[in-house]
């Protein structure tokens, strides 16, 4: 008799632990899910920047290219000819 009431203990010691055990993995899940809901945020964010930087770059470039004293000190570029091999 007393065996079993030893395990009746063990058993009972062991559901509540598994119970904790349990809620503090949901409470790590619930926060991990945030931390990644943030991370998207943050990329989403960080894109449209990247993007919005790279048209006024483009711009610019452009501006740039078409200044007459940029042109004046550095010239066009001119296209390059490739020559052909003939066999």
């Amino acid at each position: 008799m007393d065996t079993l009431i030893h395990a009746d203990i063990f058993f009972f010691i062991t559901s509540v632990a598994v119970v904790v055990l349990t809620l503090l993995l949901i409470v790590a899940l619930f926060y991990f899910l945030q931390i990644l809901k943030n991370f998207r945020d943050i990329s989403d964010t960080l894109k449209k920047g990247v993007d919005h930087a790279s048209s006024h770059i483009e711009e610019l470039s452009e501006n740039i290219m078409n200044n007459p004293v940029f042109n004046f000190l550095f010239g066009k570029k001119r296209a390059s000819k490739k020559r052909t091999k003939k066999e």
